[in-house]
């Protein structure tokens, strides 16, 4: 049976929606339309501020994302979430686990429901467990976080530094791939003890 997936959003305002066919009026020359950044070579079909997406399979939440900004691409079927004052916040749910994350960037594939998120991505388990990098991929096919870029990983005084992980969602089996490095930090209470 194929489970049915569904994404809730709440919006606190519109920025502009164009449908195909319909016209979106522009900004005077030398000003910046509020639903098109400067940067942007194609026009989304929805442009939100102060969004929230919900992720549910079967009645169970996957995944939450906060963003102050949203683009929706339909005909790409993507969303692009951005940070305009607070960085965009996502939760991943594992059963009773989660993993909280904050980037500048994050794209939803609205097929596949996965996440990429670009930018001072900083991650956290339940579990205390922490990442550090510019870049992740989360699969919701294979409920794995990758990365290829440099990697930081910290947890009760451990750190982990290389190049490029393969990680479940709680961060508790992880393959960092190349440049391994770790160092362990004694609390003082243990280098005072010993």
């Amino acid at each position: 049976m194929r489970a049915v997936c569904h994404i809730v959003v709440v919006t606190v305002a519109l920025l502009g929606m164009s449908f195909p066919g319909s016209h979106v009026p522009r900004a005077a020359a030398g000003q910046t339309s509020p639903a098109v950044s400067p940067a942007s070579s194609e026009e989304p079909d929805t442009a939100i501020e102060r969004i929230r997406m919900t992720e549910t399979q079967g009645g169970k939440r996957l995944w939450e994302v906060e963003a102050d900004r949203a683009k929706l691409f339909e005909d790409k079927g993507k969303a692009i979430l951005t940070q305009v004052v607070d960085p965009v916040r996502i939760v991943i749910y594992n059963g009773d686990e989660t993993l909280t994350s904050f980037a500048q960037k994050v794209v939803v594939d609205l097929k596949t429901k996965d996440l990429e998120l670009i930018g001072n991505v900083r991650s956290e388990s339940s579990q205390g467990t922490k990442i550090f990098t510019e870049l992740v991929t989360w699969s919701a096919g294979k409920r794995q976080i990758t990365t290829d870029a440099p990697v930081v990983i910290e947890k009760e005084g451990y750190q982990i530094r290389g190049k490029g992980m393969v990680a479940d969602t709680g961060l508790e089996r992880l393959t960092v791939r190349e440049r391994i490095a770790s160092e362990i930090t004694l609390s003082r209470k243990r280098e005072q003890g010993q």
